[in-house]
């Protein structure tokens, strides 16, 4: 049976990596919906945006970053919604993905957030396993 201490030693080191490369994932979010262009339907760029907003709902709670993964599932639903009807964007729905991206940000930077507590800059803490 592995060493709990050993364990929880490397899911601080993958919940720290994880951290790390949020800032560079955000950015790439950011590129991706910038460079959807304003006045026809891109499908594969949208594809692209969704694709990477999925994944930050999936992979912030793994890593403790329970409110980036429900404000990136709010993104993630609005962009589905949106992908369905392949019409281009109206300023509205723009402004709203813009919103939504912005609180992406604000969560990610700050961590403390997802538990109410003061925030702290982006270090997730994995919890404790088996205790």
């Amino acid at each position: 049976m592995a060493d709990p201490a050993d364990l929880q030693a490397k899911l601080k080191l993958l919940g720290d990596a994880y951290a790390a490369q949020l800032p560079e994932k955000l950015k790439q979010i950011e590129q991706a919906w910038e460079q959807l262009p304003q006045d026809s339907w891109d499908e594969g760029g949208f594809q692209n945006l969704h694709r990477m907003v999925h994944s930050l709902t999936g992979s912030g709670k793994i890593f403790g970053f329970a409110l980036l993964s429900d404000v990136a599932r709010n993104l993630e639903a609005y962009l589905k919604q949106l992908a369905q009807a392949k019409t281009v964007l109206g300023e509205e729905q723009r402004k709203r993905i813009q919103v939504l991206l912005s609180e992406l940000h604000q969560v990610a930077i700050h961590k403390g957030a997802t538990t109410g507590d003061q925030p702290e800059w982006i270090a997730p803490a994995p919890k404790p396993v088996g205790r």
